[in-house]
């Protein structure tokens, strides 16, 4: 009979599959959605942004909501409440209706992410925790992976509501399956769910992901951008205030004080920085600078998840037995590399030269996420591990806008230099391909550096070497 632990594993795998496989999917559709819907790209570009900033500004909040309600009433929650919205999002008549269901996905898809990785900590003893992250990290690679390859598929061959209407029978199946395999939990006893918190985080999240993802659409020194930074930065300030006199803070800021885990969140932050810029640019490198269709862009990046998929798994049961430092280090280093191969990446590269580099970044991933991940919810106070689960998800989150915005406005402000030099020497037509190039290659080389900070954050945190727990409490359950 299989272990119990591994069947609810699968539950949470599924959740973060069809979470991750949604924030993916979308995006190759968009074109036909904007054709069907009769909208111009500036409202159809939010059917990806709604969902995305939903998802960033409500991770935190479920974090907490799942420690004082128990994490399976909040997962399954949103389990439901992420299929109904799929099927509204494929029924729906018009953009608004649209971008509204995308809204309710995004709640549903935070309330899912927001409780796997607490769920799987709390399930799993630290001497099992890195290897059950490292499988449930397949899940995210495949989702990431597949998600653009499906998409073109579902829309080539059928309609773009399949997209969403593919979600209905995989939504009840999984939700009826968690049902099954989550085991029962207690409540806590009675607490206050922290609102001014909640509210405070959810807003400045909200304004610093949006001015994140549109700066280089709206202009970063215009006044709308301008002011969702600074409202940010008050909501945040006010925020650590409101925690700090709370009795039940939405996020316990004592938990900083834990050398592993304020730096393995740090780490995620850069990681993700790293390679979201270099998921974002290569696609424009490689469709407009080398002439690739759509689809041949889309399976040459495969190597990045597939290759963080298979070395995962590994990663997390090396750390299980050797602790976590050594394997996250030398992952972020690895990641490093990988970005600093991609300065040297001509306009006339082989299919080999780019795959070689797109491994690189897979397995620094691989070897780095699990391993960290495991770290940071094995650092806390059990009674914390939700909200470790929802910090370390919004830092992923934050990570990609950070990375999307940096590598955007790299290549806006060097791609004019560029081309000014290269055009009087090989002329207009060639010059615009090569300038994007270096413009991009001027971008890896920022994030590569950005992302070697968390070599030194990896190594900050110190060795968490893995120990068996005393206790169900001790392990998270």
């Amino acid at each position: 009979m299989v272990d119990r632990k591994w069947l609810i594993l699968s539950s949470v795998s599924l959740g973060t599959f069809m979470a991750t496989l949604d924030g993916s999917i979308v995006n190759i559709s968009l074109p036909k959605i904007q054709e069907a819907l009769s909208v111009g790209i500036s409202t159809v570009e939010w059917v990806a942004v709604a969902y995305l900033l939903v998802l960033g500004s409500l991770l935190l909040p479920f974090g907490r909501l799942g420690e004082l309600v128990t994490f399976r009433r909040v997962y399954l929650a949103g389990f439901v409440l992420f299929t109904v919205a799929s099927v509204l999002c494929g029924l729906s008549p018009s953009a608004p209706f649209l971008i509204g269901c995308r809204v309710l996905q995004g709640v549903g898809a935070a309330m899912l992410q927001a409780m796997g990785p607490a769920i799987v900590a709390r399930t799993f003893g630290p001497g099992e925790r890195g290897r059950a992250l490292g499988l449930n990290a397949i899940s995210v690679s495949i989702g990431l992976s597949l998600g653009p390859v499906l998409g073109g598929l579902l829309t080539e061959f059928g309609t773009w509501r399949a997209i969403f209407f593919v979600n209905l029978p995989v939504g009840v199946l999984a939700v009826a399956w968690a049902a099954r395999v989550l085991p029962p939990e207690t409540r806590a006893e009675r607490v206050a769910f922290d609102l001014a918190g909640a509210a405070l985080s959810s807003l400045g999240l909200l304004g610093l992901l949006l001015a994140l993802s549109q700066g280089q659409a709206w202009g970063w020194t215009s006044p709308i951008i301008l002011a969702l930074l600074l409202g940010s930065a008050a909501l945040a300030v006010a925020f650590v205030a409101v925690e700090l006199r709370t009795p039940d803070p939405l996020l316990d800021l004592r938990l900083f004080r834990i050398r592993v885990f304020s730096a393995g969140n740090a780490s995620v932050v850069v990681a993700f920085v790293g390679l979201f810029t270099a998921t974002f640019l290569l696609p424009f490198f490689l469709e407009s600078g080398a002439d690739f269709s759509p689809l041949e862009a889309g399976l040459l990046l495969t190597p990045v998840p597939i290759t963080q998929a298979i070395v995962a798994p590994f990663s997390g049961a090396l750390s299980d037995r050797i602790g976590t430092r050594l394997p996250a280090t030398i992952g972020i280093a690895v990641l490093t590399v990988g970005l600093v191969s991609l300065t040297q990446l001509s306009i006339s590269f082989a299919v080999g030269d780019l795959l070689w580099r797109l491994v690189l970044i897979g397995l620094g991933m691989g070897l780095f996420m699990s391993p960290n991940s495991s770290a940071v919810l094995g650092s806390v106070p059990w009674q914390r591990i939700g909200t470790a689960s929802g910090t370390l998800a919004q830092m992923r989150i934050d990570g990609q806008a950070l990375g999307i915005a940096l590598s955007a406005a790299v290549v806006a402000a060097r791609l004019p230099i560029h081309l000014a030099h290269l055009e009087p020497v090989v002329g207009p037509t060639t010059a615009g391909a090569e300038a994007l190039m270096l413009a991009a290659h001027d971008a890896f080389l920022l994030a590569a550096i950005i992302c070697s900070t968390g070599i030194a954050a990896s190594l900050l945190a110190g060795a968490v070497t893995p120990r068996r727990a005393d206790s169900p409490a001790e392990a998270g359950g």
